[in-house]
C-alpha cells in the first residue's frame, strides 16, 4: 500500500470510528464548555475580573479536555488488536501514527475552536482578543494532540495509565499554555502577538515532525 493511500485510509477510518462513537468525544467537549461556563457564574460579575481570567481559563480547560480525549488515539485499537495489524502493514509505522494524530485533532481541536468564541463571550472579552485567542488555539491544539499521542504511547498497556498520562502530559503542555495566553495578553496590552504566534508555530512544526517517530519507538516496545 502506498504511503499516501495508507495515510488517508487510516485518517478516514479513525474519523469514521470517532463519529460512530461520538459520545466519547462529546464528553470532553461538554466538559470544556460546562467547566469554562462555571467561572462567570461563581465569580463576581466584574468585567475586568472576567477578562483577566478568561484566556487562562479557556486554555487550561482546553488542556484538561484534551486529556479526556486521548484514549481514542491508541488505546481502543490496542485493546482490539487493530493496532498490531496496522503495524504489520508494509509501510512506515510513523505514517499510521501521523494519520491518527491528525484524526484526533480534527475530531477534537476543530470542534473546540468552534466552541471557543461562545465561551469567550461569557467573559466579555474585547473584540481585539478573539483573533489572537483563536490563532493561538489553532496553533496550540495540534501540539496538544501530538504530545498527547506521545504520552499515550508511553503509558499504553500500563496499570493506572490514565493517572500517569496526566502526570506526563501536563508538564509538557506548559510552554503551549504560556505562549497561548501571552498572545492574547500582548494584543490586549497594545502590543503585537506575532512573536508569540511564531513560537507556537515552531512548536507545532517541531512536534508534528518528531512525534510520529517517537511514538513509533514507544509503541514498538509493546510488540
Amino acid at each position: 500500500m502506498k504511503t499516501a493511500s495508507l495515510f488517508l485510509w487510516v485518517l478516514r477510518r479513525d474519523l469514521h470510528i470517532t463519529w460512530r462513537n461520538r459520545s466519547a468525544l462529546g464528553i470532553s467537549l461538554v466538559f470544556f464548555v460546562l467547566v469554562s461556563s462555571l467561572f462567570p457564574l461563581a465569580l463576581d460579575p466584574n468585567p475586568q475580573l472576567l477578562q483577566a481570567i478568561a484566556t487562562a481559563v479557556i486554555w487550561v480547560m482546553a488542556l484538561l479536555a484534551n486529556l479526556l480525549s486521548l484514549g481514542q488515539i491508541f488505546e481502543n485499537d490496542w485493546r482490539d488488536g487493530t493496532l498490531t495489524q496496522l503495524f504489520l502493514l508494509p509501510a512506515p509505522t510513523s505514517v499510521v501514527v501521523a494519520a491518527k494524530i491528525l484524526a484526533h485533532w480534527l475530531s477534537f481541536g476543530v470542534p473546540l475552536l468552534a466552541l471557543t468564541p461562545f465561551i469567550a463571550m461569557q467573559y466579555q472579552l474585547p473584540s481585539a482578543a478573539y483573533v489572537p485567542l483563536l490563532l493561538g488555539l489553532l496553533l496550540g491544539t495540534p501540539v496538544l494532540s501530538c504530545l498527547g499521542a506521545l504520552t499515550s504511547a508511553l503509558v499504553l498497556g500500563l496499570e493506572k495509565g490514565a493517572a500517569l498520562l496526566a502526570l506526563l502530559q501536563l508538564p509538557l503542555c506548559v510552554p503551549v499554555l504560556v505562549f497561548g495566553c501571552q498572545a492574547v495578553l500582548l494584543v490586549v496590552g497594545g502590543a503585537s502577538a506575532m512573536p508569540v504566534l511564531w513560537v507556537l508555530l515552531a512548536l507545532w512544526l517541531g512536534t508534528a515532525f518528531f512525534t510520529p517517530y517517537l511514538c513509533t519507538l514507544a509503541l514498538r516496545q509493546m510488540y
